[in-house]
């Protein structure tokens, strides 16, 4: 994979081992999942970015919640998993450096474990660009 937005060697390991990641990467604890729902705001009508999305781990874990879900995943092949595990969501091809979406468009946003692969310099603006005023992180 020749994507210069990711990490190279990032980018290959997530291409080829999709099914190894969905089966061996760890869930969310309940109490985490409900934490977030709460604090964020995550419900019925609300407008949701979830940012390095994966395969979908955390995104079918709120997907009951009735909120308009939009999915950010720079990876070709998670992105296929993420549009398989959850076909209710908005999958997009981006990043969080250049998050493909209008100014004020999300209630909330969610990275549920992959903030740390950001520029955080550069993904922390483009956060607040597509955050409504009273949105959160």
């Amino acid at each position: 994979m020749s994507d210069d937005r990711i990490h190279p060697a990032a980018g290959r390991g997530f291409e080829v081992s999709v099914e190894h990641y969905e089966r061996g990467r760890p869930g969310y604890p309940d109490d985490a999942v409900t934490y977030l729902v709460r604090e964020l705001g995550v419900g019925e009508g609300r407008d949701v970015l979830e940012l390095g999305a994966g395969t979908g781990k955390f995104t079918e874990l709120i997907v009951h919640t009735g909120a308009r879900i939009t999915t950010v995943e720079p990876v070709p092949a998670m992105r296929a998993a993420l549009e398989r595990n959850c076909p209710t969501v908005l999958v997009l091809d981006g990043t969080a450096e250049a998050i493909p979406a209008e100014d004020s468009a999300f209630d909330a946003v969610i990275a549920a474990a992959a903030f740390h692969w950001f520029d955080g310099a550069r993904a922390l603006p483009e956060i607040h660009r597509v955050l409504r005023p009273e949105g959160a992180l």
